[in-house]
């Protein structure tokens, strides 16, 4: 007894001195004092939790992962907070199939609140499940079918399955009954930006405000839109700003490594690319960044290497199939250059000159005429004399099947009485 009960002493004076630790933000001093608890009680599931804000603090996320999956595994699933923990660092660092699951069975268990139900179906929506964000959409809407946030939700829904003017509509009179709604706002910014209006986009930033406007999505969609206006000094300067606050954003530093690339400094940006890979080894980004830098200089198998390990960790991420076509393309991997065209679209992230290019890629290989002919339909609607774009339209045109001509004269129906 008295051996156990020193053993308990032990653990609970190390416990003590962890949390001191972690209130000074001194995470190994915090980790050392945390192992010898969890040496003294192994079975006591805080000391996990600890662990992994520790780790967190440190930037060890996948050490901080581990930790919490211990915890997870002694409540057996059933603690919301940790599942809610789990599922937050899986997003953070583009684990997207894991934070799903997480959402899922804390939906599954009845623990997930009405905000958390709205960023599974919008997470569920943005990985190509429509059918399973509407379903996730559907209780909240059910009880309360003007809710504003969940509208927000069912616009992007509608936008990212293709539904572009009902989506558009949506945004619209969410915005025009509230016009501080942050979540239509940067969703709309999103939507003009796509669609090649990066001023319209600029506009709705604008109108979003307080510490909507200071998170990591609001700031590097800024960034975006300043990056389609030719002012990537601007852009650097909100990047910074955002890791003034959070220096160990693995993604924010990607962004700001794409800044610098863009404004030419090349040995800049692939330092802020090896720190964010440091931070997370396969974020998608900064492998992106690191393909474009290879195929400025020239390497194009290197670059096309770092966009496939980009895509090996985020299948969807726009931003390589926007570049991967263009090098299938020269290389003359036409039906691989549709392929990440037809991905773009179906990702809702395709722009006018994609569509237009995908349109021009359907006439040459004689194939889906109809959805090319939308598609350069809509292009010609943006710029009407545009020759190239007149081009294709006329060659998809003279693909069309000619209608099969009615007979004329009287019908002799054989047999007939």
């Amino acid at each position: 007894m008295a051996a156990a009960e020193s053993k308990a002493q032990r653990a609970q004076t190390a416990l003590t001195e962890a949390r001191g630790h972690l209130s000074n933000g001194q995470a190994p001093a915090a980790l050392a004092a945390l192992r010898r608890a969890t040496t003294a009680t192994p079975d006591n599931m805080e000391l996990y939790l600890l662990t992994a804000q520790a780790h967190r603090m440190a930037g060890n996320e996948g050490a901080a992962i581990l930790a919490l999956k211990q915890a997870a595994a002694m409540s057996k699933g059933a603690d919301p907070a940790i599942q809610r923990q789990l599922a937050d660092i899986y997003l953070e660092h583009g684990l997207t199939k894991d934070a799903l699951a997480a959402l899922i069975t804390m939906r599954d268990a009845g623990n997930l609140p009405d905000a958390d139900v709205l960023r599974l179906a919008r997470l569920q929506a943005r990985e190509g499940q429509i059918d399973a964000a509407f379903k996730s959409l559907e209780g909240i809407l059910r009880e309360n079918p003007d809710d504003a946030e969940a509208k927000s939700v069912e616009a992007e829904v509608l936008w990212l399955k293709g539904d572009e003017l009902l989506a558009a509509n949506l945004m619209d009179r969410l915005l025009n009954q509230d016009p501080a709604l942050a979540s239509a706002r940067l969703l709309r910014a999103r939507y003009f930006l796509v669609n090649g209006f990066p001023d319209l986009a600029e506009s709705d930033l604008n109108a979003v405000k307080g510490e909507d406007a200071e998170r990591l999505e609001a700031v590097t969609l800024r960034a975006r839109v300043y990056l389609a206006q030719g002012r990537a000094p601007d852009a650097e300067a909100a990047l910074r700003k955002l890791l003034e606050a959070q220096p160990q954003n693995a993604e924010a530093l990607a962004w700001l490594a794409e800044t610098l690339l863009v404004q030419g400094r090349r040995a800049d940006a692939m330092a802020m690319v090896d720190k964010a890979l440091q931070l997370d080894p396969r974020l998608a980004r900064a492998l992106y960044v690191r393909g474009r830098s290879l195929e400025e200089q020239g390497d194009r198998r290197g670059a096309e290497e770092a966009y496939r390990f980009a895509l090996s960790s985020a299948p969807r991420f726009a931003p390589v199939h926007s570049r991967m076509w263009r090098i299938h393309l020269k290389a003359d991997r036409v039906a691989d250059a549709e392929a990440s065209l037809e991905r773009l679209l179906s990702l809702s992230e395709a722009s006018i000159e994609e569509k237009a290019q995908l349109a021009a890629l359907y006439a040459r290989m004689q194939t889906k005429v109809s959805q090319g002919l939308k598609l350069i339909d809509e292009a010609l609607k943006r710029e009407p004399e545009n020759p190239d774009y007149l081009r294709t339209q006329k060659a998809l045109i003279a693909l069309k099947p000619k209608p099969k001509k009615k007979p004329s004269g009287p019908i002799i129906i054989r047999g007939g009485r």
